[in-house]
């Protein structure tokens, strides 16, 4: 082996690749990595990620077809000319989403399925098993069916049976996408302690959750690598701001002039000096009308297992509520009962005057509309057009209203250019938005949003948000069930923390930040900012306005 193997893990050189009948996604694409360390590939939704991930372990060009020139080298061997099941043992993929991956019966069989394909004793599978479940801290998920996690339990498993072959490199494209606050700081913590004995290489669209983890980090934009270097390079070349949407506190360090830039709220607080408090908590609307109601709820699956436990809420018209919690605490299994996918095993909830308990799934999805995290499960046409105009056409709406609210909607949404195309061809960030356009079809009063930011850039995220912030301004209630604490703070008006099936929160958004019991309790991660007022002397700042005014009036950078 030469010396410039030894230390190189990942070699490409003039990497292009198109999909069959696509333009071409990667274009003369040039990447090397050393054999360890943290390293990140960050870029908007749609840039080539994904796609240079699975050009890692040889899924393409082997199984995804597609016309593909240039080389790639994982530990000196041609991922061209080397067989899947050859490069499986030597490069780990965990994808965006854990369901693409998961088949077994439990967990345990999840893990052990690879290195039971490697010809290993039972002894040595049994132990990469056990050794993968207590370093991801989910022993508890041993005998547990997938279908019975979280879609953070999921993730954890996906990661446990990567890590339990034994690569030298662990390729992970948006691996916390579906986590918590809380898991996702554990999980970036997990792999930057792997990361000191093999490569950990991840494709992430925001570059915030990985600055501190990361040795080194590639910006990727259409197709090609534009930037590379070291987290404090990046930050402070001068053409990031074109190609990535900095955190709001790097944001701020440029706004005021406080170079290299700082990523943290300690380090800006350490830069700062602000002794006014201020008070910028959102307040509440104040509204009178019920639009839904809550009383006693309490559900169990099949196993016996209680997943809510006396609920008891009352979600006003007009409001735009967000419901936050750890992964598994029941947050979307409440907000299915609202919709009535399912029904309470004891209580009531009403919905507009009507109880989900007697009332049909297609009644009540005429008030509530419900857009899935993974937007492609509820996608059943084969245009926009068709897909906008499925739900109103089973409810037996006449085809020239269907017609009027079909073209309304595409004017709303900014979705007219892709009337005719079909839905599964569109970005992730533009099916979130034909989500929401095939709930609005039904005209509902409230609209329920799982994970609105899950796998979209900052850039995406803030122009999906604008649709729902205006479609909250029109009138429709809005319920927002996130992990994002900016999404919370920047659009929440009211909050609502669960843990273990219950509710152990509820109140204006700036109460409960500031509720540090409420905080500790529920693991929840304060917003960049919100940790900044803190830090420098108990100042309520939530926006990046409250921040920045708080700094002008003070006069407070050093």
């Amino acid at each position: 082996m030469s010396k410039v193997l030894e230390i190189i893990m990942i070699w490409i050189e003039d990497l292009s690749f198109e999909y069959s009948g696509n333009e071409n996604i990667l274009k003369n694409l040039n990447l090397k990595t050393g054999k360890k360390g943290f390293f990140s590939l960050v870029g908007r939704s749609g840039c080539g990620k994904s796609t240079l991930c699975l050009a890692l372990n040889g899924l393409i060009p082997h199984e995804i077809g597609g016309k593909i020139s240039g080389k790639v080298e994982v530990n000196g061997l041609d991922t061209q000319k080397h067989p899947i099941k050859e490069l499986a043992t030597h490069v780990g993929m965990v994808f965006q989403n854990p369901e693409s991956q998961l088949f077994a019966l439990s967990a345990e069989d999840e893990i052990a399925f690879g290195p039971s394909n490697l010809a290993l004793s039972l002894d040595e599978i049994e132990k990469r098993v056990t050794n993968a479940l207590k370093l991801l801290k989910i022993e508890h998920l041993r005998d547990k069916s997938p279908e019975e996690m979280s879609s953070g339990e999921k993730q954890k498993v996906a990661i446990a049976s990567a890590l339990a072959m034994e690569p030298e490199i662990l390729v992970l494209d948006e691996p916390t996408a579906n986590l918590d606050p809380a898991s996702t700081e554990d999980i970036f913590r997990i792999l930057k302690k792997l990361s000191r004995n093999m490569l950990v290489f991840v494709a992430e669209h925001d570059i915030g959750k990985v600055l501190e983890y990361s040795d080194m980090i590639a910006v990727m934009d259409k197709g090609s690598i534009v930037l590379e270097g070291t987290p404090e390079k990046i930050l402070n070349d001068s053409m990031i701001d074109k190609y990535l949407y900095l955190p709001k506190i790097c944001r701020i360090s440029k706004k005021i002039g406080i170079f290299p830039i700082v990523s943290k709220a300690s380090e800006l607080a350490e830069r700062t000096r602000l002794k006014r408090r201020l008070s910028s908590e959102k307040k509440r609307k104040k509204k009178s009308e019920s639009i839904i109601e809550i009383k006693d709820l309490w559900f169990e699956y099949k196993d016996k297992t209680a997943v809510l436990k006396n609920i008891n809420l009352d979600i006003k018209k007009g409001e735009f509520v967000a419901i936050v919690g750890q992964n598994g605490a029941g947050k979307s299994t409440l907000a299915l009962h609202l919709n009535g996918l399912l029904k309470p095993l004891r209580g009531d909830i009403i919905v507009d005057g009507k109880n989900t308990k007697v009332e049909k799934v297609s009644s009540l999805s005429k008030i509530v509309g419900y857009a899935f995290q993974n937007p492609d499960i509820q996608f059943f046409e084969d245009t926009l057009t068709e897909e906008i105009s499925f739900g109103p056409r089973n409810l037996g709406v006449k085809d020239s209203e269907i017609k009027l609210r079909a073209e309304s909607i595409f004017r709303y949404t900014g979705l007219e250019k892709f009337r005719d195309k079909d839905p599964f061809s569109l970005s992730v960030g533009q099916k979130r938005r034909v989500s929401i356009a095939s709930i609005l079809s039904m005209e509902p009063k409230v609209i329920i949003i799982d994970e609105p930011s899950t796998g979209l850039d900052i850039k995406t995220i803030n122009s999906l948000m604008k649709l729902i912030k205006k479609l909250n301004s029109s009138g429709h209630t809005i319920i927002m069930i996130t992990h994002d604490m900016e999404l919370v703070s920047d659009y929440a008006e009211r909050v609502i923390v669960m843990k273990n099936g219950e509710v152990i929160g509820d109140g204006n958004t700036g109460d409960v930040f500031n509720n540090e019991k409420l905080v500790r309790d529920a693991q929840l991660m304060l917003p960049e900012l919100m940790r900044f007022g803190k830090l420098v002397g108990d100042i309520d700042i939530i926006t990046m306005d409250d921040c920045l005014d708080a700094i002008e009036k003070n006069k407070c950078c050093r």
